[in-house]
């Protein structure tokens, strides 16, 4: 057996796949649904009319934010070819509504999967704790005040004119030539 280098013969074809069969997955061709509206009424009816809105009612019961099952939703109907990624993203908020609205009326506590708090420690908390000395505390306190004047300038401020010449492919000669 011996080891020899793949020829360009073993590779694929340039431009084979643009002569494929693209209808192999539902995706792949163009979508069943070409308006908002009509995929917003396909949505409502698989909701309200299959076994499924019942199924998400039953995942929003256990703790499922309802904006995980919207994720559920809109993906399944671009896997199935029904409409496309960006109706989906533009049908997200109305499936979000709908499926709340749905909770309310069967009476089902829901998480709704929006954090209205930052559960995060912003730069100028980790910046304050480094200036004392001490480590961040685990929540930030709302009171802090940001120094903006501190910081004049544009990104490149901070480097000096020759870093940036040399960093722009200048030569610092040809530079103190033309001054």
């Amino acid at each position: 057996m011996s080891l020899t280098k793949p020829s360009r013969a073993d590779g694929p074809i340039p431009g084979a796949n643009y002569t494929s069969d693209t209808r192999n997955w539902p995706w792949h061709r163009p979508p069943d649904i070409t308006s908002t509206d009509e995929a917003l009424e396909h949505v409502m009816e698989v909701l309200t009319e299959t076994d499924a809105g019942m199924r998400y009612m039953s995942l929003i019961e256990a703790g499922t934010p309802i904006t995980t099952i919207t994720d559920m939703v809109v993906t399944l109907g671009v896997g199935r070819g029904k409409f496309s990624i960006d109706f989906a993203i533009l049908i997200a908020g109305p499936v979000t509504r709908m499926l709340e609205i749905m909770a309310k009326s069967y009476k089902i506590e829901y998480d709704l999967g929006i954090d209205e708090d930052s559960d995060f420690t912003t730069s100028v908390v980790y910046k304050k704790a480094l200036a004392l000395n001490n480590p961040p505390e685990e929540e930030p306190e709302p009171d802090i005040e940001l120094d903006v004047e501190e910081e004049q300038g544009g990104f490149m401020s901070a480097v000096s004119e020759e870093e940036q010449s040399s960093m722009l492919g200048y030569d610092v000669e040809e530079i103190e030539e033309d001054e």
